[in-house]
């Protein structure tokens, strides 16, 4: 797979744009890492040793992608994602910052996904503020805690929210809820190292199927962000070196149904990091069809295996979209870091009830879907 040595040897050079259409449905987009720890004993994945292989194609590029990825999709994750506006509030005690922290245990369909998270996020307002609201801050503190686990047929999921009183004779509010569903639930883009950089506003699937086109995004279980008309045209760009690493530039564009180039993706693939992305330029072309609105980068790496990488410190900034529309120019708006601080390909011995296991408190509500039919219960002393 990798490609430097025989580009050396051969001193090839592409230099013209191969543009390949390809019909898909997708949801339009509007919008859109710690010092290395120390590996744990892990088994060796197998097949995760590298091989060359010749990309010229569209095809060519996504049947490696597809080799690689399948060195991912047994794991054991924690990250911390740390959520940030800018400019920053001159009283730091209202600072918009929110922090998330993720715990996810992956057998290729079954997880095991714990999330928390506390911080202090917008408050919105539909129709501006209220005369009598003015004066009441823009943001509010809250935290949240839920759990979820699949097994492959049945997904259970806990969730706990916490949002403080925005004057001092409110109280604290606390929401809990629970789920059970027969339905395949959408898993978070933090189990596909591959879609790291392309986790807000994309559909919930491998990156080699994104690019395989509508039949393969629809026929991913529950892909999320899909609409009837869209269209997506990818092409294969004009290789090139960041962090001295040469890539694969690749340009992902959706074009909605009326004809209308609404968003793109410019990703380049590592081609010794296998074929992840180490860089994402984001478009969206009502704003700038030059300057991209969001730039993310992979920080740090570090080799889990011979030949198998991980992306443990990446980044997205985000700039003010009127400002890059009006004046041509990058100002910050929001910026999101991501710190990868454990990671075990392959565990072994994992628990049975690992993808099971989700104890309920007494007194809460419960939606139960199954066969499409949906009823709500409270759990009893027994739990479910």
């Amino acid at each position: 797979m990798l490609l430097q040595k025989s580009l050396a040897r051969r001193g090839l050079c592409i230099s013209n744009t191969v543009i390949i259409l390809i019909a898909v449905t997708l949801y339009p987009v509007s919008e859109c890492r710690a010092e290395n720890d120390q590996p744990g004993k892990q088994s060796k994945p197998e097949n995760s040793t590298p091989r060359k292989k010749q990309i010229e194609t569209l095809q060519d590029l996504i049947r490696e992608v597809e080799r690689n990825e399948a060195l991912y999709t047994k794991q054991k994750l924690n990250i911390t994602s740390v959520y940030e506006k800018f400019p920053k509030a001159p009283d730091p005690n209202l600072q918009i910052r929110m922090q998330r922290n993720y715990s996810l245990t992956l057998q290729g369909a079954n997880f095991r996904l714990e999330e928390k998270s506390k911080g202090r996020s917008r408050v919105g307002y539909f129709g501006g503020l209220p005369k009598k609201t003015q004066n009441l801050p823009s943001s509010r503190y809250s935290e949240s805690e839920s759990l979820q686990v699949f097994d492959g047929s049945t997904h259970r999921s806990l969730s706990k929210h916490i949002s403080n009183a925005q004057e001092k004779t409110e109280q604290k509010r606390i929401q809990n809820r629970g789920q059970i569903s027969d339905e395949y639930p959408s898993l978070t883009s933090f189990a596909r190292p591959h879609m790291y950089l392309l986790s807000s506003g994309c559909p919930k699937v491998p990156l080699s199927t994104y690019l395989k086109g509508m039949q393969a995004v629809l026929a991913h279980p529950n892909p999320s962000y899909v609409s009837p008309g869209s269209t997506i045209k990818v092409q294969l760009l004009e290789d090139s070196e960041f962090q001295g690493l040469k890539c694969k530039r690749i340009l992902v564009d959706t074009i909605l149904s009326n004809g209308t180039r609404h968003n793109g993706w410019e990703l380049w693939l590592a081609l010794d990091r296998n074929l992840l992305p180490v860089r994402n330029f984001s478009y969206t072309y009502r704003w700038s069809k030059e300057i991209p609105i969001a730039e993310s980068t992979v920080d740090q790496w570090r080799k889990v295996h011979p030949g198998v990488w991980f992306p443990m410190k990446f980044h997205t900034d985000r700039y003010n979209s009127f400002i890059v529309k009006r004046e041509g120019k990058q100002k910050l708006s929001w910026r999101r870091q991501e710190h990868v601080t454990r990671i075990e390909l392959d565990p072994q011995n994992l628990a049975e009830t690992t993808f099971t296991q989700l104890e309920f408190p007494k007194g809460i509500s419960i939606y139960i879907e199954k066969d499409g039919q949906r009823t709500n219960r409270k759990t009893g002393d027994e739990g479910h």
